[in-house]
């Protein structure tokens, strides 16, 4: 008789699969990193985009959540570079696969290449009437101009503590998205977590590139006006990296998988890098 299908990976094959993918991250080319991150940039920007929807048509924050989810899963199943979702790296830069000088490369490249990603489509969709116009907004326009706002509002102690919770899920969804096999496990192991983080009001960098510029264009903010966009994306930024470093250091697999990775290097007399 065949050995019935399990869907999701064991540890082992987890911890492999984790340092399998760090490792690839920390070694893909610049320009595939750039292209890549737009891409997710892009994902991240259709996901916050039919949130926007589900809220101008009164389907409250747990839809909202539950549809957001889909750029999460566009990056995981189609394949894209995603800054918050790349902080898993810290793994197998504090075991010594790779340099960490090669973590904080992709992590700026990333990051740079999602806010244009996300900037560009909420431009475009700016342009495209969507939102409506200046002083005839539709209720999406309307909805994203009060978003960007509160959003805008928040002190840095507030997004950096949101921004903190919010990528704890958002690992917590790459990770087990990562033990999943299959694609409909995959999806459903992403939904949950995100939908959890929208609906609390947590503060994700990458989702809020998109919103805030798109809310900030709705006002007919000028070019100078858009750099507000910064005040809330710093303490967020800081706050998804924290957070996200956080759970992959307390989460005891995790920690469980880098003392035998630190007692293996030790056997095999494997200096540390430090690089």
């Amino acid at each position: 008789m065949d050995e019935k299908y399990k869907p999701s990976l064991t540890e082992k094959e987890l911890g492999a699969h984790i340092s399998a993918l760090g490792v690839k991250k920390a070694n893909i080319l610049g320009w595939q990193q750039s292209l890549l991150g737009v891409l997710a940039g892009l994902y991240i920007a259709f996901g916050a985009h039919i949130y926007l929807v589900a809220l101008a048509g009164g389907m409250g924050k747990l839809v909202g959540g539950a549809v957001f989810s889909v750029g999460l899963v566009l990056i995981i199943l189609a394949g894209a570079e995603l800054f918050t979702g790349n902080v898993i790296m810290i793994i197998g830069g504090i075991s010594g696969l790779y340099p960490k000088r090669k973590i904080l490369k992709n992590w700026m490249v990333v990051y740079c290449a999602n806010f244009a990603g996300a900037a560009l489509t909420a431009v475009l969709v700016w342009q495209s009437g969507l939102a409506g116009e200046i002083g005839q907004l539709t209720a999406v326009g309307e909805t994203v101009s009060k978003v960007a706002e509160a959003k805008l509002g928040l002190s840095f102690t507030e997004a950096f503590i949101r921004g903190i919770f919010c990528n704890i899920l958002v690992i917590l969804a790459v990770l087990m998205a990562a033990m999943a096999k299959d694609a409909i496990s995959k999806i459903l192991c992403i939904i949950l977590p995100i939908m959890t983080f929208v609906a609390c009001g947590f503060e994700h960098c990458i989702a809020n590139m998109y919103l805030i510029t798109l809310g900030l264009l709705a006002e007919g903010a000028s070019a100078w006006e858009l750099l507000r966009i910064f005040g809330n994306l710093v303490p967020v930024t800081l706050g998804n990296v924290v957070g996200g470093i956080f759970i992959l250091l307390i989460h005891p697999n995790r920690i469980r998988q880098l003392k035998m990775l630190y007692s293996r290097k030790k056997e095999e007399g494997k200096p540390n890098s430090r690089e």
